[in-house]
């Protein structure tokens, strides 16, 4: 006799067909369409886009409806308005998920309420999974962290994560979890689900002396994007940046862009918007390289689209993208010395069109290897069975 199908539901913010929120919704989408056939999925979000106040007008809002995405059938609730208690709760006693998974750590109603409720026991769910997608990295609790060491102290003292199982897409993911949860919490490494690598592909057309990058994520504080600017100031080559991604922190982006106003002749830069997920692939191939400097990331979706576009990628060390140098797929650099930022950016700039080509190569290579190597039924199956 074969068992009963579980119920997974889903809570985040942001969720399909919406994009700006960046690489967690694009998890979260790969996910349902992976496993779809296996897990019955439900998500609770809300009905507008990062950044957004106007309601998606493909959807019904404050109802359970069947969406069909990429051929596999996801429920979904789309919020509109303030999200209240009742609503969240009476959601989750009809639709009686096996487990709940809350994407993120962070407040109200999508984190702590549910975790509220569980501990009452006015939600009966054979697990609560917390994903908190690089949230405990050293490098995101750099950003604002005095706020943050009361937020999780506040969160420790009311044992709210205690009982919960953790989804970490890393093993260092499952070590940053551990040393909040402490060493006894269960953690289930299972890595993300990304989009297959284009099948047909071309070099760059970067000739040694120049070299055109790309910026493609969320504008923050933490995605390191002034750092990136302040060194491009510094660099001798001719280099042209594009930047895509929603503005997520308005001030933030003030500071880019008086750095981007007092940029030398050679240093060519400008803001592009937002890139719809199916054509992030081809708008990554336009260029030589993607760069993020960002001080932490537990995938990097972004950069496992250049990856998988052919292109490589110039990067922190504060990501689980390590040695690619070795790898001939990019460079993951410290990102201490602004000096030293810029002196990477100028020797890239001058590397010769044939050894550029072998890294466009091996970058693809790489991408095509962590995608036929993951075994995703097996780990989600820890994850969710």
């Amino acid at each position: 006799m074969e068992a009963a199908i579980k119920t997974i539901l889903i809570l985040n913010p942001y969720f399909y067909p919406g994009y700006k929120a960046g690489g967690p919704v694009q998890s979260l989408l790969h996910l349902v369409e992976h496993l779809g056939q296996r897990y019955r999925f439900a998500v609770f979000t809300s009905a507008h886009d990062l950044g957004e106040t106007s309601v998606y007008p493909s959807v019904q809002t404050n109802q359970w409806q069947t969406l069909t995405v990429n051929g596999k059938q996801v429920m979904v609730w789309y919020a509109s308005g303030r999200i209240t208690r009742k609503v969240l709760l009476q959601c989750i006693q009809s639709l009686q998920p096996n487990a709940v998974y809350i994407n993120g750590m962070y407040g109200m109603p999508w984190f702590i309420w549910p975790l509220q409720w569980w501990k009452k026991k006015k939600i009966k769910v054979e697990r609560i999974i917390v994903c908190p997608r690089g949230m405990l990295q050293p490098g995101a609790l750099a950003v604002k962290p005095w706020r943050k060491k009361i937020y999780f102290k506040g969160l420790g003292l009311l044992a709210l994560c205690k009982g919960v199982v953790w989804h970490a897409t890393t093993p260092d993911e499952a070590n940053d979890i551990r040393r909040f949860a402490k060493e006894n919490a269960r953690v289930v490494v299972a890595a993300n689900i990304p989009k297959w690598p284009l099948q047909e592909w071309l070099p760059s057309n970067k000739r040694a002396g120049g070299l055109q990058l790309i910026y493609l994520s969320l504008i923050t504080e933490k995605k390191n994007l002034l750092l990136l600017l302040q060194a491009l100031r510094l660099c001798q080559q001719s280099i042209t940046l594009h930047i895509y991604g929603p503005i997520v922190d308005t001030r933030y982006w003030q500071e880019c862009e008086k750095q981007m106003q007092q940029m030398p002749a050679h240093i060519q830069v400008a803001y592009k918007g937002s890139v719809p997920p199916t054509a992030v692939q081809s708008t990554i191939a336009q260029y030589d390289a993607l760069v993020l400097l960002t001080k932490g990331e537990n995938f990097g979706h972004a950069i496992y689209e250049s990856l998988s576009a052919a292109r490589p990628v110039l990067i922190s060390t504060f990501t689980p993208w390590q040695h690619l140098q070795e790898k001939q797929a990019g460079w993951d650099i410290p990102i201490e010395s602004v000096h030293q930022i810029a002196q990477t950016i100028d020797e890239l700039a001058l590397m010769e069109t044939s050894e550029w080509i072998t890294f466009c190569s091996g970058a693809h290579s790489l991408a095509l290897q962590v995608v036929e190597q993951n075994n995703w039924e097996y780990d989600y199956g820890l994850l969710f069975d």
